[in-house]
């Protein structure tokens, strides 16, 4: 929506208006231009328009004042154009009425407001603040209710000092109101003197916006507080950002630097988030190289050794008979590996079956549950993400379920209702995509399950091979690697899988060589195109997207899927869904936020857990219409709403990182590979780029990026001692807390 100017003629005299919020029909980003509707007097309603960015903050029901015109729009009608915005308590009688009657007040509505406010007129707001007893002036206002409208206007009037302070400080209405809620009376009291507080108890605000207020109000460089708070900060951003469980101590001060911070105080810094219950200290024999963990992250890990190598040790023995018989019932036939694999899995306790792609997991996944089906076992089947969870329903048959479904996630108290209080009523839990299972979720899992049950089993499926989860820990090649527990390799690729040029290029990434293109060998699903230039790779992968897979049958928004290693860069996804968003949609209805444009239409994804409508980190739906500021998803046949506050959580689709494909597989995959994605750069990357593409797969970028890609392997490892706990589980008391 464009910003209308007024028609010739309509300047009339500069008024003020004040009112309720209702609501923000409208914001550009780039203009800062709004459109809000304001109620204004008993039951009637004005639409207001003007430089009003920051009402997008503000929640329904603040009391907001506009200092302008008003106007006839020749297509609107009559609007007032403001040309200010007063946040602060009313001023004008209308104004004083309208808030009163909405203060919340019991008993007090817009005939009593009205009564009060002739009363009183301008003194009003002196008569609250200092003579509230005077109210009782007025019929029908007793002590109770008087005492009631005195709190109302301090506690407005509190707000907005707070707001001010906020605002000052380079916060939103948003943030303040969180931090209110919060702290209420000592709310502008903590900004002052705990700013650092805010940064762990209040979303929304970090590390980086604590230091800001605090700097702002001349807190020293050194204060102890701020060392601390960095060290914190420092712990969080390697385990969200680089997947880390600890940090060496000289990891630790080199990052603590790195955000600015002196590192004078370190030791006592630690020292106060180890007796504050934040930290644990990890002593080892090597100078410099004490671990300092996140203590959540040591307990976790600590938590999942234990039950592993109590798992592992429960196992026995179990020749199941059964097996040929499923695999008569199944129609297929296992070889040695998957045999013994699925034996593994029928002798309870914890086992890995790990493979690559057309190694059969699927089909001895499918031989395993019918065998525990005719024991009458009950199975929990589950995945990391909805997407995996439905296509493990597809390959067995069965129903699945995500972790969080299985361990009923509780939105409201935020934790899973399933523990070891309130078990698994289950006799085997079949994980697949276990790569994907990060440090929480695995201790979170082994917490429910009932391991002391005879016969319980645990059975992790997942290719080691593939990247490591998105969140901290690498458990299934810890797992594999630390050789605690029974590892089912499968290694023959089968025949009805060996003619798939896709899993010819993925065998030879994990070999070390960079795959054949189609026009080399004669595979019609696997295509390799050099392009040095990032421009010259944007155009090609465009042209393979819009125009060369419609042509070969595939639906553009349902069947393809862009990869690419980055987010930002001349061919990261931001870049490329912006691209390819102008192409496939560029006249869909939208809605602007924080300079990214939705469009009705769009493929889009979810970039973090929204337990409230079950939608999670990972899922992809389709934009099926806007209304107002909230966006219709339709994800996988179930419409949720989304409303324009929640946009930070959703992504375009056209392009996701390859880390976010994890667990999926799509009919056709075209790959961006670079040079301009750097440290990115890695054999396991590109190998599980590949293997999300079941039909077609296409590679696009720069021939010298694909060979530094499959030379590079490692340089992602993490800071875990998962592998090590399993060969030697340490107790609780291995970590000296200083």
């Amino acid at each position: 929506m464009s910003d209308p100017s007024a028609s010739a003629g309509n300047k009339g005299p500069v008024e003020w208006v004040e009112g309720r919020l209702s609501r923000v029909l409208y914001v550009s980003e780039r203009t800062g231009y709004a459109v809000v509707r304001v109620h204004t007097a008993f039951n009637t309603d004005l639409v207001v328009v003007g430089t009003l960015a920051s009402l997008a903050d503000q929640p329904e029901g603040a009391f907001v004042s506009f200092e302008g015109r008003f106007e006839h729009h020749p297509v609107h009608g009559r609007q007032f154009r403001a040309l200010g915005l007063l946040e602060t308590t009313p001023h004008t009688l209308a104004g004083m009425k309208v808030w009163l009657a909405s203060a919340g007040v019991k008993g007090v509505g817009p005939s009593t407001a009205e009564r009060v406010v002739d009363h009183f007129g301008h003194e009003l707001p002196r008569v609250l603040r200092e003579e509230p007893a005077r109210l009782t002036e007025v019929d029908g206002i007793g002590p109770t209710r008087a005492h009631a409208m005195r709190d109302a206007w301090a506690a407005e009037e509190d707000g907005r000092a707070l707001t001010l302070l906020l605002r000052g400080l380079g916060l939103s209405q948003r943030l303040a109101d969180r931090i209110r809620a919060r702290y209420g009376e000592q709310a502008a009291h903590v900004v002052k003197t705990q700013p650092f507080i805010l940064a762990e108890e209040i979303g929304g605000i970090g590390f980086r916006t604590a230091d800001q207020i605090a700097r702002r109000q001349g807190l020293p460089a050194d204060d102890p507080g701020r060392v601390r708070a960095a060290v914190l900060h420092v712990l969080d951003q390697a385990a969200d950002q680089r997947g880390h469980c600890f940090l060496t101590h000289s990891q630790l001060e080199e990052r603590v630097k790195g955000v600015g911070v002196p590192t004078v105080g370190l030791d006592d810094a630690v020292e106060a988030a180890v007796a504050a219950g934040r930290a644990v200290v990890e002593r080892l024999d090597e100078p410099g190289e004490d671990r300092v963990w996140r203590a959540d992250l040591y307990g976790n890990e600590s938590q999942v050794a234990r039950d592993l190598v109590s798992m592992a040790s429960t196992a026995h023995n179990d020749d199941a008979p059964d097996i040929a018989a499923a695999e008569r019932w199944e129609e297929v036939t296992l070889d040695e590996s998957q045999r013994r694999a699925v034996q593994l899995a029928l002798a309870g306790g914890a086992v890995v079956v790990t493979g690559g792609p057309g190694t059969g997991k699927t089909t001895l996944l499918r031989v395993l549950l019918r065998v525990l089906r005719e024991r009458g076992a009950e199975v929990g089947l589950a995945s990391p993400t909805g997407r995996a969870a439905r296509r493990l329903e597809e390959a067995t048959g069965l129903p699945a379920s995500t972790l969080h479904r299985l361990l009923e996630f509780n939105p409201g108290e935020g934790g899973f209702q399933r523990t070891i209080t309130n078990p698994l009523e289950v006799d085997v839990v079949v994980v697949d995509e276990a790569s994907m299972v990060d440090l929480p979720l695995m201790a979170s899992l082994l917490e429910a399950c009932p391991l002391h049950r005879e016969g319980f089993g645990l059975v992790l499926v997942g290719d080691a091979d593939q990247l490591p989860s998105v969140g901290p820990g690498q458990i299934l090649r810890d797992v594999v690697q630390s050789e605690a527990i029974p590892v089912a390799r499968l290694q023959t690729v089968h025949r009805q899988a060996s003619d798939s040029g896709i899993l010819q290029a993925a065998a030879a990434i994990h070999e070390g060589r960079v795959p054949a293109s189609g026009e080399a060998t004669g595979a019609k699903d696997v295509f390799l195109l050099g392009r040095d230039e990032p421009e010259a790779a944007r155009r090609t992968l465009q042209r393979v997207v819009a125009e060369r897979l419609p042509a070969l049958g595939y639906d553009t928004l349902r069947d393809v899927q862009v990869l690419a290693p980055t987010r930002r860069g001349p061919l990261g996804t931001e870049t490329l869904n912006r691209m390819l968003q102008e192409r496939l949609n560029p006249d869909g209805v939208a809605l602007e936020r924080g300079g990214r444009t939705f469009r009705v239409g769009d493929r889009v994804l979810c970039t973090r857990n929204r337990y409230d409508v079950e939608v999670f980190n990972g899922d992809v739906g389709r934009i099926r219409d806007l209304t107002g500021g909230t966006l219709e998803i339709d994800f996988e046949g179930r419409v949720v709403p989304w409303e324009r506050d929640d946009l930070g959580m959703l992504d375009l689709a056209y392009a996701m990182t390859v880390h976010k494909s994890q667990g999926s597989e799509y009919p056709a995959v075209v790959i961006a590979l670079h040079t301009s994605h750097a440290i990115m750069l890695r054999r396991n990357l590109f190998y599980t780029a590949v293997t999300r593409a079941k039909r077609f797969l296409c590679v696009v970028g720069a021939p010298k990026a694909w060979l530094r890609a499959v030379r590079t392997v490692g340089g992602d490892d993490r800071n875990t001692g998962l592998r090590e706990r399993l060969g030697q589980p340490l107790s609780d008391d291995a970590a000296v807390r200083i």
